[in-house]
């Protein structure tokens, strides 16, 4: 699910296709101002952290788990640690 605010490109994605969606939106020619943020497993020993995030995108890490709620009722956390993954549109990362 991808949700345009403004200046931001928000993506949700599907965890199991986490890699898919990060080499997605590292690719992705950002206008000026723009940034496109994700929510993300914070898999760091995974290659497409090393190919498509390091070195590219702002990476805020998120502390503890995720629990993630379904009709007001809350779940277990999430089996890994989460980041939130900024990619900007400002031309550092060329």
């Amino acid at each position: 699910m991808v949700r345009t605010i403004r200046e931001f490109i928000l993506e949700s994605t599907v965890w199991t296709r986490a890699k898919f969606w990060v080499q997605k939106a590292a690719i992705t020619k950002l206008k000026a101002k723009q940034n496109l943020v994700m929510l993300i497993p914070a898999r760091t020993d995974t290659s497409y952290w090393h190919d498509y995030i390091f070195n590219h995108a702002e990476i805020r890490f998120l502390r503890g788990r995720l629990k993630f709620e379904v009709g007001g009722v809350g779940g277990d956390s999430a089996p890994f640690p989460s980041a939130i993954v900024i990619y900007k549109g400002d031309g550092d990362d060329d």
